[in-house]
C-alpha cells in the first residue's frame, strides 16, 4: 500500500453535520477499498487566495491515509460530484518520506 494525503476544501456555506457526514463518507471508501486512514488534520474556515463559485472563504481538512490506487480513484470520482466540495487534491507521498512516519501532515503550518 502507498501513502497519500487528501486536502479538501468544502463550502462554507455547509453545516457542520454535512462536513462530519462527507469526512465520515471520506474514511468509509478509504476503508472499503482496504486501505487506513493515518491522520486528520481540520483548519476550519479560512479566506480562499480567489472566489471558487463565488465563495470568499472554505473549510480546510487534512487526510493521509494508506491505500491502493484504486482507492485514490474512486475517492477522486467521488469528490468530484460531491457537493459543498470546492475543491479537492490527492497527493502521494515519496516512498521515502512516508517511510520515516514522522513527517507532518501537508496542510500543517510550516513551523519556524
Amino acid at each position: 500500500m502507498r501513502e497519500y494525503e487528501l486536502a479538501l476544501i468544502t463550502s462554507s456555506a455547509m453545516s457542520d453535520d454535512e462536513r462530519a457526514a462527507l469526512l465520515d463518507r471520506v474514511r468509509g471508501l478509504i476503508a472499503t477499498g482496504g486501505g487506513v486512514t493515518t491522520q486528520e488534520a481540520h483548519w476550519g474556515r479560512r479566506m480562499l487566495a480567489y472566489p471558487i463559485d463565488h465563495r470568499p472563504d472554505g473549510s480546510y481538512s487534512f487526510v493521509r491515509f494508506r491505500g491502493e490506487p484504486a482507492v485514490v480513484n474512486e475517492l477522486d470520482r467521488v469528490l468530484s460530484i460531491s457537493d459543498g466540495v470546492l475543491r479537492h487534491k490527492i497527493v502521494r507521498l515519496p516512498d521515502k518520506l512516508a517511510s520515516a512516519g514522522s513527517i507532518p501532515l501537508l496542510g500543517a503550518p510550516a513551523r519556524a
